[in-house]
């Protein structure tokens, strides 16, 4: 029971004492089913008889059902309570003890929960212990009001929180029989310690040979949402009403988080009217609302979601392209970039690979190398999909070749290398990012035909350069790579690059000498109208230095700039200030 020592001790002390009731509550899939065939398997160890029963979804199509099936051997749904009652002391005229274990209870029909709270007070004299349990869903009142009679009257009330990080990594280890390593630890992080998702994500990467289980250990080849937790996502979802399920599915395009406003546009509907089911899947743990947005509770859940979604409603919902995720990306805009990725199809191979590719490309600028090669290291060692992925994307070879070597996996730089067209630019990309040769990354930046790609060689070129001690070249090829970063609005980049200037003694000035009026909008520099657009996305100081290439300390400086011309005090109020200029533009 990984995590769940509270629990435990609760079931083991219920056990100990006998005659007392104890109460699961939690959100769908944190474990309360294992923990009630665990109680069943104690009780029995201890020489107790055990009746144990679930509610079917539809239970409230037959009264008394699930009573009748953890008692009665051969049931007469028609006798009721009385009939029920009488065969109950009949049992336990032995005096032996007796646990009685219901689950789901949310589905319960009114009649059985009349029926347990008569049997839980007449038989309050005899040896009875009770677990009940439950998942949080709303619109089920009347077994909200039972658990709340039953609590007044002494029943322990205990809810199921979510699996912490020593706990998730020791059933991960359990699951698979080896130890996960740490991509795949961070990729079982995502399930935010909920068990039923952790299980069924590391059993459907199992199945699907996305891990590589040697030696006792589990390495991660590919972070792909499997079949087997798109199938329990839908079940979770299932338990929603179309409605709060339309919204979640609605809502998942947009990405992980989002505005209310923005999927009531989606849906044309007026916000207000979408409290109830955005209530309802708030409360049965599908989504969490913070600060300023609403988000999904697990980062893999909403990956499931979309993923599970039609390629066609995807488009239909948010067309989107892979322009635009690279635009995005080279402004900045990660959580664009991320909600452009949540819009991809997925439905063919070719497809999926290439999505996968733009969406590492967006976790290594958001994450690091490392979260990014756990997604696409399965690229590496598929020759047949991969050489797809570089005849189709220019800049797919170098940015390969840069990751691998990133995260130290020369080797699998060196496949990327061998599979390259031998004559184009971007090969000779990649042969210069792995053999340091200024000839082939010079060729590169010479013969590449898109604008990005040439600046992106040009800059290569400019820090080998550097890096060989030839100072005045490097300068004049970072030079001209921040000007093709700049007619292609790759702001992200050009910060990059004059960073590395910085660094050598070399500063521009990268702001406009145009007038600018004293307040307002309109009165921010470029940099501060990037610095405020994403501290309102809710970056850190220290996040928006690293991704702008500039120090904390400039970052505050630009931000208190902001607030002074934008005429507020607070990152909340810039916030709302932002989110009406978007909605105005």
């Amino acid at each position: 029971m990984r995590g769940r020592q509270r629990e435990w001790s609760a079931v083991v002390k219920l056990l100990e004492t006998g005659g007392a009731t104890l109460l699961l509550e939690g959100q769908a899939g944190m474990g309360k089913t294992r923990l009630l065939a665990e109680a069943g398997t104690a009780a029995r160890a201890r020489g107790w008889s055990v009746a144990a029963s679930a509610v079917e979804e539809l239970g409230q199509l037959i009264p008394m059902a699930p009573l009748f099936t953890a008692i009665a051997e051969s049931p007469d749904l028609t006798e009721g309570p009385a009939r029920l009652l009488e065969q109950l002391r009949s049992a336990m005229a032995a005096r032996t003890p007796l646990l009685v274990t219901l689950d789901d209870l949310q589905w319960a029909d009114t009649t059985t929960l009349m029926a347990l709270r008569t049997l839980h007070g007449q038989l309050s004299e005899l040896p009875v212990t009770w677990i009940l349990a439950r998942t949080v869903t709303e619109g089920h009142h009347d077994i909200d009001s039972l658990f709340d009679i039953l609590e007044r009257h002494g029943a322990r009330r205990l809810t199921l929180p979510p699996l912490p990080p020593t706990a998730t990594a020791e059933l991960a280890a359990d699951v698979l029989a080896a130890d996960p390593d740490p991509d795949l630890l961070a990729l079982a992080a995502t399930t935010n310690g909920n068990p039923a998702l952790l299980v069924d994500l590391l059993r459907g990467l199992r199945d699907e040979n996305c891990l590589d289980i040697t030696a006792g250990s589990a390495h991660l080849l590919s972070a792909g949402v499997p079949e087997r937790l798109q199938a329990s996502v839908r079940q979770l979802l299932h338990l929603l009403t179309p409605e709060a399920r339309h919204l979640v599915e609605t809502a998942a395009v947009l990405g992980r988080s989002f505005q209310l406003d923005e999927v009531a546009e989606l849906l044309g509907s007026a916000p207000a009217l979408l409290l109830p089911p955005l209530e309802e899947a708030i409360t049965a743990g599908v989504l969490v609302s913070n600060a300023e947005t609403l988000a999904f509770q697990h980062e893999v859940l909403w990956r499931a979601v979309v993923s599970g979604l039609p390629p066609a409603v995807r488009q239909s919902l948010r067309p989107s392209h892979d322009s635009d995720v690279l635009a995005a990306l080279r402004r900045g805009d990660l959580t664009g970039a991320a909600a452009a990725c949540a819009a991809l199809p997925h439905d063919a191979t070719e497809a999926r690979i290439r999505s996968e590719f733009l969406t590492a490309q967006v976790i290594e600028a958001r994450d690091g190398a490392g979260p990014a090669m756990a997604l696409v290291r399965h690229i590496y060692t598929e020759p047949a999909a991969t050489r797809r992925l570089l005849a189709t994307e220019p800049i797919a070879a170098a940015w390969l070749v840069r990751l691998a070597l990133a995260v130290g996996q020369r080797s699998l730089a060196e496949r990327i290398a061998e599979l390259g067209s031998p004559e184009s630019p971007a090969a000779a990309h990649a042969r210069g990012l792995l053999s340091s040769d200024s000839t082939a990354l010079a060729q590169a930046a010479r013969n590449a035909t898109d604008p990005w790609c040439r600046a992106s060689a040009t800059e290569d070129l400019g820090v080998l350069l550097s890096r060989t001690g030839e100072r005045s070249d490097a300068l004049r090829s970072l030079d001209e790579a921040l000007s093709g970063y700049g007619d292609c609005g790759a702001t992200r980049d050009e910060a990059r690059v004059r960073r590395r200037m910085r660094r050598m003694g070399v500063r521009h000035r990268h702001w406009t000498n145009g007038e600018h009026p004293p307040s307002g909008w309109d009165s921010l520099t470029a940099t501060e109208l990037r610095v405020s657009l994403l501290v309102a996305q809710g970056w850190t100081n220290r996040q928006v230095a690293e991704q702008m290439f500039i120090s904390v300390h400039t970052v505050a400086f630009h931000l208190r700039q902001v607030f002074r011309k934008l005429e507020i005090g607070s990152r909340v109020a810039l916030a709302r200030l932002a989110a009406e200029r978007e909605s105005n533009d």
